[in-house]
């Protein structure tokens, strides 16, 4: 490319932000970081009726959490106007500034006036119920409601409460180069003068989108298909400033699995929320980054780097259609990243959930076995009670999973018998040394391995499902081992 390549990250603050939203962000992010460019976020809080307070935090440290590092974006005095709490936000700044839509609104007013005095837009003072009323006898006449350009001509005084249309053209013909979608052209447009100002001063989109990205040199703007619509008016807009509009890149919708808009009934939609079930940032990172783009035919890699990303990522190879988050896939995805942590920093992620689930395990137990639980699991959040019966104290143990048709309680109990036996001869108390005097012991008793190991896992650990056996007891040590499967006996005999 030949000019430099400066995207923008622009959410409007007015609630938690989709993991949608934070796709385009990490497009844009890519895209930028790919050609050497810029990373800007702007904040477009015109809509001061629904923002949100803490909506601004929770979207700069979502990307703080990504590792997506912003280039230019809101300077601290600019976050202090609208934000509460600015501790710890990243806070940028730039010379494009300000980054904040409600801090910028002389400059709107400026080219508002500028759009009207030129004939291309006009002062507007008719009221809801007038609007109201024009739409009834449109839809009666069997028209398409719209504004009907009643004050187009009547010269409405500024200091009447009005609203700014922009004066569309009759019938335009408009076409333009999609980043993504190739060629797209509209031969009748359907927009009847649209507000681009509104009786609060406060600019629309369609206006300070317009302005901030030719203020801000933007090249691409990266955001959703839903915006397709609008995009003739945004073009009117350019052409009517004598602006080089940027190169509209619009991204498919992220699906559910049943093929519709992605929402909460499918799951975690937010970060946060990924994050607190205990995902990695790279992962879903990874993982999101590939719901819509490929590295290209014949490459069948899934896994990539930060780094990877960064190098492969292009607009040619991002997809128009729909892609759909398969929350497998990003379970499987999620797994193989901590399975590639270090054990220290494995231990480091998983401290959290064990804090909220108020369980606390002997360190030495805790070290023995993580290396295991690593392997093991796909979620962080699935640790705790993956391990909770390493935790010292009474034992809830699963009983009705042990006793059966095939393990009677006199049968588990010469399983016992014969595991007590067998763990008190060992002169070594490791895994290894358990596997294979237990593995003898079901040789001798003339069992399958699956009734004896099923036995012992319930009187050692409480459950079928948990780290390998012997890891297990090895974690525990001998002395809590042989006490566990005694304290079994004593069920058994009390039940019996």
């Amino acid at each position: 490319m030949t000019k430099e390549v400066r995207t923008r990250f622009a959410p409007s603050p007015t609630g938690m932000l989709h993991i949608g939203g934070f796709r385009t962000a990490l497009y844009a992010w890519l895209l930028a970081r790919h050609h050497g460019g810029t990373f800007i976020l702007r904040i477009e809080d015109t809509d001061r009726e629904r923002t949100v307070e803490g909506a601004i935090r929770y979207i700069a440290e979502g990307f703080k959490w990504f590792g997506i590092e912003i280039d230019e974006g809101p300077s601290e005095e600019e976050l202090k106007e609208v934000e509460s709490d600015v501790a710890d936000l990243p806070a940028p700044g730039g010379e494009y500034g300000p980054y904040v839509q409600s801090l910028r609104t002389e400059k709107y007013q400026e080219i508002a006036d500028r759009l009207i005095d030129e004939g291309h837009a006009f002062r507007c003072d008719c009221t809801p119920e007038m609007l109201d009323k024009e739409r009834a006898e449109q839809r009666a006449r069997k028209e398409v409601p719209g504004y009907s350009g009643y004050c187009r001509t009547r010269n409405v005084s500024k200091d009447t409460k009005h609203v700014v249309r922009f004066k569309m053209p009759y019938k335009p013909e408009l076409e333009m180069i999609d980043g993504i979608r190739g060629r797209i052209s509209w031969d009748n447009v359907p927009l009847k003068d649209p507000i681009i100002v509104k009786s609060d001063g406060f600019p629309t989109y369609h206006l300070a989108a317009m302005v901030d990205d030719h203020e801000m040199k933007i090249s691409h703007v990266l955001r959703g298909e839903e915006w397709i619509p609008s995009t003739p008016l945004h073009l009117l807009l350019y052409k009517a400033l004598g602006w080089e509009p940027p190169i509209f890149c619009h991204l498919p919708v992220v699906l559910g699995s049943d093929g519709k808009k992605l929402s909460k009934r499918h799951g975690s939609t937010s970060w946060s929320s990924f994050r607190d079930e205990g995902y990695l940032p790279e992962a879903l990172l990874n993982f999101v980054t590939l719901i819509g783009w490929s590295p290209g035919e014949g490459d069948e890699q899934e896994i990539f780097s930060r780094e990877e990303l960064i190098q492969k990522f292009s607009l040619d190879h991002v997809n128009p259609s729909s892609g759909v988050f398969e929350y497998n896939k990003l379970n499987w995805m999620n797994g193989v990243y901590i399975r590639a942590l270090s054990d220290e920093k494995f231990k480091e992620l998983a401290l959290p959930f064990f804090l909220k689930q108020d369980i606390d395990i002997p360190e030495a137990r805790w070290n023995a076995i993580a290396p295991h639980v690593k392997e093991r699991v796909k979620l962080l959040s699935e640790v705790p009670a993956m391990v909770e019966f390493l935790q010292e104290g009474k034992l809830e143990r699963a009983m009705d999973q042990m006793i059966s048709k095939k393990v009677p309680v006199d049968l588990a109990k010469t399983i016992l018998d014969g595991a007590i036996a067998k763990i008190e001869g060992l002169p070594d108390f490791t895994a290894l040394k358990l596997e294979e005097s237990l593995t003898a012991l079901v040789e001798e008793l003339e069992l399958k391995m699956g009734p004896v190991f099923i036995t012992l896992r319930i009187a050692v650990t409480g459950k079928k499902a948990t780290p390998p056996l012997f890891e297990s007891m090895e974690a525990l040590g001998r002395d809590e081992v042989l006490g566990r499967m005694r304290e079994t006996l004593q069920i058994l005999e009390h039940d019996s």
